[in-house]
């Protein structure tokens, strides 16, 4: 029996690297294909900086002007205004998403080395696991077990709680969804105070919490589609969506599951609920 159950183990063992390293591949996946669709912020300040140069010789509300490159000798370089705002205005534009573009490739960037560095880690893992070794065999599967990683059945009587759906976004950001009231509590009370939370507004429906501090518009835009998809809102568009740092939100004593009230203002995001994003970017739960 001892012989049947440290086999179980290893094989369990065996599935879970070989689960982890699949995992962390597909998030390398998603995080590569989100720095090549970073905007090319060196463009942004050439744009940027040549209006500002030549802002005085820049007459009228233009909507397009070429003005002389300065990395090439004999060139010009093109570049669209908002014939709305002065010439100044629009070099701050492009200084002003210049630092952003560059904010945003320099997050994905730290975000896809971290995940390399976890594949190579992962995959020397697995090379080195031995299924005949019984003792590495129970350690590994102790670590992984406690990482919920390994996830042991319990009786048929207990329910052990789901977790929340998971999401990586294009930015590489994860994305909790709750699934039920009291889930919905737990994700949004033990949430760093630091997150973003998202929810639709004045209909039920899941909480969100969004995994970091500064997430880009591309990462706001895509976890309020998931807010709307799962809300009695689906099927709906251009659904007003919540966002909140999760520092706003608390509990009223004696609430019932799932009811949290926030103080300060909310900012607001309308979202299609796009069922393609959802099955695109959704990870095992």
């Amino acid at each position: 029996m001892a012989d049947n159950s440290a086999a179980t183990h290893a094989a369990q063992v065996q599935r879970a690297l070989t689960h982890q390293i699949n995992y962390t591949q597909k998030k390398i996946r998603a995080l590569t294909r989100a720095v090549a669709k970073v905007d090319d912020f060196e463009e942004l300040q050439v744009a940027g900086t040549l209006l500002k140069t030549y802002a005085s010789q820049i007459q009228g509300h233009p909507a397009t002007v070429s003005l002389p490159d300065y990395r090439a000798q004999g060139k010009t370089f093109g570049i669209r205004l908002d014939p709305s705002k002065s010439v100044m205005a629009n070099a701050e534009d492009y200084f002003h998403r210049y630092r952003k573009a560059k904010r945003g490739l320099d997050t994905v960037e730290g975000n896809l080395h971290a995940a390399e560095a976890e594949l190579t880690r992962e995959q020397g893992q697995l090379a080195e696991f031995n299924p005949d070794d019984a003792a590495a065999v129970e350690a590994l599967f102790t670590q992984l077990r406690a990482a919920d990683i390994i996830k042991v059945h319990a009786p048929k009587h207990v329910v052990e709680p789901a977790h929340p759906h998971r999401f990586y976004t294009s930015d590489g950001v994860l994305v909790e969804v709750g699934k039920n009231s009291r889930q919905n509590d737990e994700l949004t009370l033990n949430a760093r105070k630091d997150y973003y939370w998202m929810h639709v507004r004045d209909l039920p429906g899941s909480h969100v919490v969004i995994h970091s501090a500064n997430p880009s518009r591309k990462t706001l835009t895509e976890a309020a589609i998931l807010t709307a998809y799962y809300s009695k809102a689906r099927g709906n568009r251009r659904v007003p969506v919540d966002l909140l740092r999760v520092s706003q939100m608390s509990k009223p004593k004696g609430a019932k599951p799932g009811l949290v009230t926030f103080s300060g203002k909310a900012k607001t995001i309308a979202a299609d609920a796009e069922a393609d994003l959802v099955a695109r970017i959704r990870q095992e739960d």
